[in-house]
């Protein structure tokens, strides 16, 4: 399916590893906190995986997301004998604490934002949520699909339906960029056209030239990638 820069409406963005991403791992993060406090290597990676033996059900709103992570975490304290690290590992490894935008992502949505509707298709705990107020780029977005909320996930043909509708938006109209190559075809599937984003080969703002879907402002950019 191709498609004239002026035949496209909608962009939808898959949200981590597109728009951001934590580049310090989750387990990594635990690591950190954890050699610091002085225990070995060895035996935060048992703990490390006695807790991932925990059955992750469906997470819908943030009281259960809390009481999953405070499980996990409290898991990896008492493995360490130490169960006061619970707290500490919730407040200073969750996932939201720590994404950051790509450099090119702020000054490309700022652009994007005069000429098309963008909105997100993302599979996500509900803290996601949080993340775009944290990172200041809300106010780009129509629609903000979270699997979370919707109880549907890619590569699912369901929630990119759901986006759609929510979005107002004309599958003829929309492209849908991902990371995951399952989740392009999920979204190709419904008439929308996917495009993949191999990071390891360009970034979104080239990609995007790539696709032809944005001009070649380098002035506009030139902070966001450079800094």
């Amino acid at each position: 399916m191709n498609q004239t820069k002026n035949e496209v409406k909608v962009i939808f963005f898959d949200a981590g590893g597109v728009l951001f991403d934590t580049f310090l791992k989750g387990d990594d993060r635990i690591r950190y906190i954890l050699l610091e406090r002085g225990y070995q290597k060895s035996k935060i990676d048992v703990a490390i995986m006695k807790a991932k033996q925990i059955k992750l059900t469906f997470i819908s709103n943030w009281n259960e997301e809390e009481q999953y992570y405070k499980r996990y975490y409290g898991t990896i304290a008492k493995e360490l004998g130490e169960i006061e690290l619970t707290n500490e590992l919730f407040l200073f490894t969750h996932f939201a604490g720590h994404c950051e935008l790509f450099p090119e992502v702020k000054g490309l949505l700022e652009e994007l934002s005069k000429e098309y509707r963008l909105a997100v298709i993302s599979n996500a705990m509900p803290s996601m949520d949080w993340i775009f107020d944290r990172l200041g780029i809300r106010k780009y977005f129509d629609s903000i699909i979270l699997s979370a909320f919707v109880k549907e996930e890619k590569p699912g043909e369901a929630i990119y339906n759901i986006a759609l509708n929510h979005a107002k938006a004309i599958k003829e109209e929309s492209i849908f960029i991902d990371d995951k190559i399952e989740n392009i075809e999920g979204a190709e599937r419904v008439g929308i056209r996917g495009i993949y984003l191999d990071r390891n080969r360009v970034n979104l703002l080239e990609l995007l030239r790539e696709q032809q879907l944005i001009e070649n402002p380098i002035k506009n950019f030139k902070n966001e990638i450079t800094d």
